[in-house]
């Protein structure tokens, strides 16, 4: 179902697949609500965040699994 060069789906020869060392990138199908890559935080904030994001469901599961051992109280 290759739906030309401007097309969601295409299809590709394999001598095309082995002349991109069989990567098979499909950048055309970018997400434009996506933020610019170049305007995001550095990686080490977006890491810090997500760490703190978790540590937080980490200790929302342990609230959870503490009411379920004391029969929901």
């Amino acid at each position: 179902m290759d739906q030309g060069d401007t097309g969601r789906f295409r299809c590709f020869d394999m001598d095309t697949v082995k002349k991109r060392n069989h990567k098979r990138d499909i950048t055309w199908l970018k997400d434009d609500s996506l933020e610019d890559a170049d305007s995001l935080p550095e990686p080490q904030e977006l890491a810090t965040e997500a760490v703190t994001e978790l540590e937080a469901v980490v200790d929302e599961l342990r609230e959870i699994i503490s009411m379920l051992e004391n029969g929901g109280e």
